[in-house]
């Protein structure tokens, strides 16, 4: 197959709208509720434990196999890391549904265990850890990060370090959206911190393990 031909099919694969469509199945549309976006957590808050659960195994699935059969169709690691970039970016910003999308971080983490798995999993140590003491947001760039010095520790920098700062872009991007919002915001810096950030609107510096231990 054409190695074009291909980063196109990667780019379809990774906009197959999973979320909305399950969420469509549920009769909810998700691009209306919670944070507007088609990731598995905002279908697991907002629609229900089981959709969000599938929404997260297909994002999943979408980078693997745009990595995976790059690499079973013989590509160089260039294109492997384009495939899972432009997954990634398709799950963000769907063809099929006039361009919304989700979060990227699942998509980014099943091509992440294409590439490398073992790296992967040390990465999502932290992320895991800060994701239930404090914020998954703050998790998932703190996972990032991890993961790109992890690769320079085992000389892997020019394949995973590579495409996670690529995959920044796409991942950050996407938080700060609608971008319109911010330009008609008063307060523009507020909110663009708070987007990167928390990846919501508002600030929330409260531990989500103090949530849990009231629970208990």
């Amino acid at each position: 197959m054409n190695q074009f031909l291909w980063l196109i099919l990667s780019y379809l694969l990774g906009s197959f709208p999973s979320g909305f469509l399950i969420s469509k199945v549920y009769g909810k549309e998700i691009l209306k509720v919670g944070w507007r976006k088609t990731s598995g957590s905002n279908v697991f808050k907002n629609v229900g434990k089981l959709a969000g659960i599938l929404t997260g195994i297909l994002d999943l699935a979408k980078g693997y196999f745009a990595v995976f059969f790059a690499q079973k169709l013989g590509f160089s690691i260039n294109i492997q890391i384009l495939s899972g970039i432009l997954a990634v970016t398709g799950h963000n910003w769907s063809c099929f549904i006039k361009f919304a999308g989700g979060r990227g971080i699942g998509t980014l983490i099943g091509s992440f265990f294409a590439l490398d798995h073992k790296i992967l999993l040390f990465s999502l140590i932290p992320f895991i850890l800060l994701a239930i003491i404090w914020n998954s947001s703050i998790g998932t760039l703190l996972f990032l990060i991890v993961a790109i010095f992890t690769s320079i520790y085992y000389n892997q920098f020019q394949i995973i370090g590579v495409f996670i700062i690529l995959s920044f872009f796409p991942i950050l991007i996407k938080r700060l959206s609608p971008i319109a919002e911010i330009f008609k915001s008063e307060k523009k810096l507020i909110l663009i911190r708070n987007r990167l950030i928390f990846d919501d609107d508002i600030a929330n510096w409260e531990l989500r393990i103090k949530k849990l231990l009231k629970k208990i």
